[in-house]
């Protein structure tokens, strides 16, 4: 509980700070409801085709935050590939940003269609050193742990997005980060960098040595 309270407090801190410098776009509000409004037709469902219903405010959340995800991983990673010794892991981040700049874009749309506010991106606060402050193996684990975190949020938004088209866009996206995430682990794998997590007893193993 202490960690969540000790985050939940530089949080505020931060947003405070951007607010009073003039750098944080303030996150979409929408009118409050005067009334109870009931769902009476399927086409609340609906996607792709004909006139698409307003998004939803957890629609709108989840968008509006996977945009902010993806801006701070783009940042990250341009830091990252400026200061990276390996080629091959260079091209890996590089290959990560063009993914995320998509995605962005998708999701953007919707916030757009809707005349809602975009967040705005951090590369151009990203320093311009090439001095390696940390080692490949770290850099590339942060990203691991960045993707695996994306997928959960993509997985988040898909049950909170009623619309078929956005819940297919997040299935699409989600998809493609996990293949990206895969590489990654395969790149931890290939430079034994990667411990192996703890795991169930494999009981058959354990029976053939007795044999």
């Amino acid at each position: 509980m202490s960690c969540i309270s000790s985050t939940m407090e530089l949080f505020n801190e931060t947003t405070d700070l951007l607010l009073s410098k003039g750098l944080e776009v303030r996150s979409p509000y929408i009118p409050y409801l005067q009334e109870v409004d009931m769902v009476e037709r399927q086409h609340f469902l609906a996607g792709w085709w004909g006139k698409q219903r307003p998004l939803t405010a957890p629609e709108i959340t989840h968008l509006y935050s996977n945009i902010q995800t993806n801006y701070m991983g783009t940042a990250v990673i341009t830091g990252f590939t400026q200061v990276v010794n390996s080629k091959e892991i260079r091209d890996y981040f590089s290959r990560g940003k063009e993914i995320a700049m998509k995605q962005i874009k998708v999701f953007s749309k919707y916030l757009h269609e809707n005349n809602l506010p975009v967040p705005i991106t951090w590369d151009p606060l990203v320093q311009d050193t090439t001095e390696t402050p940390f080692s490949d193996k770290l850099m590339l684990y942060q990203i691991s742990i960045m993707s695996a975190a994306g997928m959960g949020n993509y997985g988040t938004a898909i049950s909170a997005s009623p619309r078929r088209d956005i819940g297919a866009d997040y299935v699409r996206l989600q998809g493609e980060v996990g293949l990206y995430a895969e590489d990654g682990l395969n790149l931890l794998i290939k430079h034994a960098w990667m411990e192996k997590p703890p795991h169930a007893v494999d009981r058959d193993e354990l029976m053939k040595k007795k044999i």
